[in-house]
């Protein structure tokens, strides 16, 4: 694990952005797993700098998106779909025929789950898994539980999770999501996980302890032979 402490969220994201352009030069057709949320908002915008600068240059990376709520309509704009769209796939011109995504309105998400879980097997895995942190240590929507599940699927969502500032804008009760599962983040070759945030500080000083629990999603960490934890030190006190 190589832990990078950065002096705000600008140098995080630069950071982020290079780990990021040196593998897709290394490997272009690489398939990319990109969280929505605010964590890795800079590195999608350094993204989009780049295609503008040189416009071929994401041409044959594929996307993948990690997680999605269940229970929001199409047309929400608090929907993991939109927000991937807006920063990241409308900006680098991705389609769908490099884009898998879960359904936002699946009729039975435990279905959905299993043909996202198919698509990830036909491309034998994840290139680059960006991630943020949950101030309950919870990866993707992979919450603290007695036990964790290895691939895609339906999350109960934790009570902190519920609490938090962005589902309570919703307007309307969420209690699950579809995810990606620990085994699909921790088969990925490279892993990118951003700690910035009020709130955060907890589950990093937990997550620095080093000890692998179920309690903390985030720990399973420890156990990936290619992480970059890069932490905003100006955010998270």
């Amino acid at each position: 694990m190589k832990l990078h402490n950065c002096k705000n969220y600008v140098e995080m994201s630069l950071l982020g952005a290079e780990l990021v352009h040196a593998e897709v030069e290394i490997n272009p057709d690489l398939l990319f797993c990109a969280a929505s949320g605010n964590s890795p908002s800079g590195l999608y915008e350094l993204m989009a700098e780049k295609h503008a600068d040189s416009p071929d240059f994401f041409d044959y990376m594929k996307v993948i998106k990690l997680d999605e709520w269940v229970g929001l309509t199409k047309d929400s704009t608090f929907n993991s779909e939109y927000d991937i769209q807006e920063k990241l796939l409308k900006k680098l011109g991705i389609d769908g025929d490099r884009y898998i995504s879960f359904e936002v309105e699946a009729a039975d998400p435990e279905s959905e789950c299993g043909r996202v879980q198919d698509e990830i097997d036909n491309h034998e895995g994840i290139d680059i898994c960006i991630l943020g942190i949950g101030i309950n240590g919870h990866i993707a929507l992979n919450e603290p539980a007695e036990f964790l599940q290895p691939n895609c699927h339906v999350a109960n969502l934790h009570p902190l999770t519920l609490a938090s500032g962005m589902i309570e804008k919703v307007g309307i009760p969420l209690s699950e999501g579809m995810t990606l599962g620990v085994g699909n983040i921790m088969s990925s070759k490279m892993v990118i996980l951003f700690v910035t945030g009020k709130g955060k500080k907890p589950a990093l000083d937990s997550f620095l302890e080093g000890r692998i629990s179920t309690d903390l999603p985030a720990s399973l960490l420890w156990l990936h032979p290619n992480v970059h934890v890069i932490v905003d030190r100006k955010s998270v006190h």
